[in-house]
């Protein structure tokens, strides 16, 4: 829009943003639906360099939370995280002085490697020199590349040694919900613990979704239009050739430029006949794995949930229960086995009210718990809308263990998005997985979402791909959206602004 095209944005949601929004789920509560956390996009030139001018023209702002992180372990211990690196240090020296020496070092040996990985992310595959290669370049490049290639478990407890470190730093890792037991997950305990050092968990005021409105008003400012509550059902093909869209209304749209996708793979090849996508394609996306499941419980609460044995202020915006690694390891092969899990699950309890009282009644709380899922409902259900409530009964109880304010006289109201829901909320979260698909090595670089179709150009000429199906994938980060006009502008012989 910027460059002078004409820009239409449709949505299937009511409003726009799909992950990144902010709803009043509750009367006076305004709860952010999937996202809360924008650590990570703050990297990305749209925040670092304000390239679009969302903060200095569009009202977007963020705060830093300190403390970072509280975290509750299954013996009654807590590990908080701060912004000041040298306070963290004296929490992790607690249990272990080597371990949180290795932890300084870690911080260190991450800033050396970053501008890889920085310039992995902030380019399309195939534009910049590849991740592994720019790896070999460090002094140590033979070690990133291994870590690259292990799990974030194995990288944990090869590199600490110390319990109750390890169940931290794995904590704050399963924050992506990765398979974080799986090789190609090796670079999370690095890229989240230093993004979480410098930034803590980024929090927009006013919501998530002050991050859609500033891009919204951009593409507006600029004569774009957007439409929500439109569904497309089919790609419109001339020639061989996406030339636009159809919507479950009968409306048709046509991109005379290109059209751009962020549907999932998995429905967008449903959208036109398989001749057009090739068997290749075909293959890659039937064998897609679409990652994690969530449930989410959303709580309006007249406290603080506060640990025990800790003050109001002890408490951060980003807190949970964590497990030992060879529970979560246990948990994620459940899931991924599509076996029910129980209510002690690794879990993240955000109050993001702490630090933005515009989301609740003065003196109240907005309070967001998600815990990993099957998509298979548990006890028997036959779906998860007869056994969500129960589930989440069994998870408040689970918490009540760490945070014993979190009870029915705090809690003045609930509600719960079983898996089914919040595919039901959006589409794009196929069984309530709400990160675009797995990011280990099969699904990862090159190889996302389809071997040979990394780089956003899709096998039907004039169909583009961005979102969580497209690399880097998935979370709040920005990558792929600026990748894609990357590529598109580039092949509309248009400069890129940076």
């Amino acid at each position: 829009a910027r460059a002078g095209k004409k820009v239409v944005v449709v949505d299937a949601r009511a409003i726009p943003g799909g992950g990144v929004a902010t709803e009043e789920l509750i009367p006076g509560y305004f709860m952010d639906s999937c996202s809360t956390g924008h650590t990570i996009i703050q990297d990305n030139a749209v925040i670092s360099q304000d390239s679009l001018g969302l903060i200095a023209n569009h009202g977007l702002a963020y705060v830093d939370p300190d403390p970072v992180a509280r975290v509750a372990l299954p013996d009654g211990e807590q590990v908080a995280m701060y912004l000041d690196k040298n306070k963290t240090y004296e929490e992790f020296a607690r249990f272990s002085r080597s371990d949180a020496d290795r932890y300084l070092l870690m911080l260190e040996d991450w800033d050396r490697a970053k501008p890889a990985f920085s310039q992995s992310n902030n380019n399309p595959i195939g534009w910049a020199t590849p991740i592994d290669q720019a790896l070999a370049e460090l002094p140590n490049g033979g070690t990133w590349r291994r870590r690259r290639a292990m799990s974030a478990l194995d990288v944990i407890t090869h590199e600490f040694k110390e319990e109750h470190i390890q169940a931290f730093l794995l904590w704050e890792a399963c924050q992506t919900f990765g398979s974080v037991d799986m090789p190609g997950t090796g670079v999370l305990p690095y890229s989240i613990m230093a993004g979480r050092q410098k930034r803590s968990w980024a929090i927009p005021l006013g919501g998530s979704g002050r991050l859609t409105d500033a891009l919204v008003s951009v593409i507006e400012e600029h004569g774009g239009e957007i439409i929500c509550d439109l569904v497309v059902d089919s790609l419109v093909l001339e020639g061989g050739r996406c030339v636009g869209f159809s919507t479950t209304d009968g409306s048709q749209f046509f991109g005379k430029e290109g059209v751009l996708s962020t549907i999932h793979v998995k429905h967008l090849v449903d959208m036109a006949p398989a001749e057009n996508w090739g068997e290749d394609f075909i293959y890659g996306v039937e064998t897609y794995d679409i990652g994690i499941p969530l449930l989410a419980i959303f709580l309006a609460m007249n406290e603080i949930p506060t640990f025990a044995g800790k003050k109001e202020t002890d408490t951060a915006v980003s807190s949970g229960l964590g497990l030992w690694p060879n529970e979560v390891a246990s948990q994620l092969r459940d899931i991924r086995d599509k076996k029910p899990v129980d209510g002690s699950a690794w879990t993240l309890v955000a109050t993001p009210s702490l630090v933005d009282p515009t989301r609740a009644p003065k003196g109240k709380q907005t309070v967001k718990i998600l815990v990993p899922a099957s998509h298979v409902a548990p006890y028997g259900a036959q779906n998860w809308d007869d056994a969500k409530e129960q589930h989440a009964d069994r998870i408040i109880d689970y918490i009540q263990t760490a945070v014993p304010n979190l009870n029915a006289s705090t809690i003045e109201h609930r509600i719960v998005k079983s898996p089914l829901d919040i595919e039901r909320a959006n589409r794009h979260m196929i069984n309530g997985a709400a990160h675009g698909g797995d990011k280990t090595s099969a699904f990862s670089g090159p190889l996302r979402p389809v071997p040979g179709w990394a780089s956003h150009k899709m096998p039907i000429p004039g169909l583009y791909q961005t979102g969580g199906t497209t690399h880097p994938g998935g979370s709040i980060t920005g990558f792929p959206g600026r990748n894609a006009a990357m590529v598109m502008m580039k092949d509309l012989d248009l400069p890129f602004p940076g």
